[in-house]
This record gives C-alpha cells, structure tokens and sequence, in this order.
C-alpha cells in the first residue's frame, strides 16, 4: 500500500460529480476526442480535473460549497452513481485534492495560472477563456425526448443547435461566476481520470454506515478519509489539523 504523509489540513470534505462518461453523448466525445472518461461533463470542467493544479468555483453548488474553501482543506471526488458504461455501475473514487489556494475573484485565478506557466482552466469565467463545445460534453438534454430529436437532425442543424445550447449553459454559468466569484486552486494528492476505483455500496456501509449525500458536501472524520483513503490503496498519515472559520 502507497504511503502518503499530509503535513497541514483543515476540513475534509466529500462531493461528487457527473463524468463525461455517463450518458452516450459524453462516450461519443470520449471516442472522437480522446478524453479521459471520468473527467467533468459541462462546457465548464467543474472541476476541472484536467489541469497540473485542479481548480474549483462555484459554477455548480453555487454558495453550498466553493465559498467555504480554505487553503488546506482536502477534498474527496466521487461520480455520481450511475452506470457509466462500459464502465461498472455504481460510485468512482476519482481524486484526492488539497486546497492549495483561494482566488476573490476568476480573475486573480487566471493571473496565478498565467504567472505558473499553466493554462486557463476551463471553469475560470473570464474573457476569451472559451467554453468546450458541446460536442465535447455529455449535453444539457432535459430529457432523453430531447435528446432524441438532436440525434435525428442533420449535422447542420446539431451543429447550430450545440451553439445555441452552449450559449445558454455558459450565460448561466456567468451569472452564477458573478454573484459566487472565488476561485479556487488545489493540488492533487490522487488522481485517476482513466480506471478510478469502484466503491461498492458495501464500502459505503462499511464507512459511514450508509450511502452519503453528496448533493450538499458533508464534512469527512480523519477516520472515514483514511478509510476512503485505502479503498485505492493509499495509508494516509495525517499531520497537523490547522483550525479553520468554518471548522
């Protein structure tokens, strides 16, 4: 089993979100583009996984999460359940990341990638910073009827229909970005975007003594993060718990 020492943490918390593989749409993107298939799934990568330091915002739980970030803080990623064919049914431990540092704003988020070399991370809203096409996605659909009537139309018409989409998912992206601004960098202590672990539900026992709700993301235990910890073969060593505002 790999050891990893932590030296400084403050708050563990426990979220999830949905992989570009979980509906057909999102394996398509997956096959023409090569994507890793358990990357985020909106225009907006949240987070976005695919960057040296993974950045998070609150494009997806608005106040419920982000805002409440502090620098040490650690964060557990899981998928949501579902079947993620041809990927098992059920839950993926995806990463392990550590807040590495928190932004007022996206645009003191852009500043600090661009002063490290590295690029724009696709959920900074700030301009020219385009979002992913919508064939890149796994789509907005609001139903499987919707969905549907894309799949029967001519590549032109997919093609101005994905714009349109994409404009109306990224406007409301905006507006969350401006009334929720902090950005946040972190650094990852575990990352698996190709074969992340399957967590069975009898894990899930086994730790918490039931299924977690991650819709709103629950503070972990030292303990339970361990436990997660060794589902991917990982013996965490937890060093100094820095005290936080929000512990």
């Amino acid at each position: 089993m790999k050891q990893i020492s932590i030296s400084t943490f403050g708050t563990i918390k426990l979220n999830s979100f949905r992989p570009l593989c979980k509906n057909k749409f999102g394996l398509e993107a997956i096959r023409k583009y090569n994507f890793p298939p358990f990357i985020d799934g909106s225009c907006r990568r949240e987070p976005d996984f695919q960057n040296l330091f993974p950045s998070i915002t609150s494009l997806c739980r608005q106040r419920q999460f982000a805002p409440h970030l502090q620098e040490n803080d650690i964060i557990v990623y899981i998928t949501v359940g579902g079947q993620f064919s041809p990927y098992k049914k059920g839950h993926h431990l995806v990463a392990i990341l550590q807040v590495e540092k928190v932004y007022k704003t996206h645009k003191l988020g852009e500043s600090a990638y661009i002063n490290i070399g590295l690029p724009i991370p696709s959920n900074c809203m700030v301009k020219d910073n385009l979002p992913y096409d919508f064939d890149k996605t796994t789509g907005n659909f609001k139903n499987k009827i919707q969905l549907n009537k894309y799949l029967s139309q001519t590549p032109q018409r997919k093609i101005k229909f994905g714009k349109t989409q994409i404009s109306v998912w990224d406007n409301d992206y905006l507006k969350k970005s401006k009334s929720w601004e902090c950005f946040v960098m972190t650094r990852p202590i575990y990352l698996n975007l190709k074969n992340p672990r399957l967590i069975l539900r009898t894990d899930f026992d086994n730790i918490f003594g039931k299924l977690p709700n991650t819709r709103t993301p629950n503070n972990l235990s030292e303990k339970e993060f361990k436990e997660l910890a060794k589902l991917i073969g990982i013996d965490i060593n937890l060093g100094e718990r820095k005290a936080t505002a929000h512990n």
